[in-house]
């Protein structure tokens, strides 16, 4: 992998095996990997990467289910959540790389090639995007 260039990396490869499918599970996934453990809330982590507070529910029930993510029960709205490293070496392997790849401009490019946006509607109030 030294020489390869990141146009050439199986992004798709990548995020089918670990089972991402949207941006919102890679920003959130992104957001916990660099962040280690959180003890916060869907809604503060929708305000944190700016996008949809449903989406965001939905997106950390689909990583917690591919074990991907470990949360907390919850308690007054906040749960503690961290990054949960597949044992499958193989799929390790595919997150860190991928992790190590989005973290340049080019790599992350390349990523929103791959992974939709959830396109959910949001709700505008005075021309303010509201979720």
């Amino acid at each position: 992998m030294a020489g390869e260039k990141s146009s050439d990396f199986p992004f798709r490869e990548h995020l089918e095996a670990l089972g991402v499918s949207t941006l919102d599970e890679w920003d959130i996934l992104t957001f916990l990997y660099r962040h280690g453990t959180s003890l916060t809330s869907a809604s503060e982590i929708a305000l944190v990467l700016g996008v949809n507070k449903a989406g965001v529910g939905v997106a950390l029930d689909r990583l917690a289910s591919l074990g991907l993510i470990q949360r907390s029960r919850g308690s007054q709205g906040v749960r503690v959540y961290q990054i949960s490293v597949p044992a499958d070496p193989s799929r390790s392997s595919r997150l860190t790389e991928l992790m190590r790849l989005a973290e340049n401009r080019d790599g992350r490019l390349l990523l929103l090639k791959y992974l939709p946006r959830d396109t959910r509607p949001l709700r505008r109030i005075h021309g303010l995007r509201i979720a």
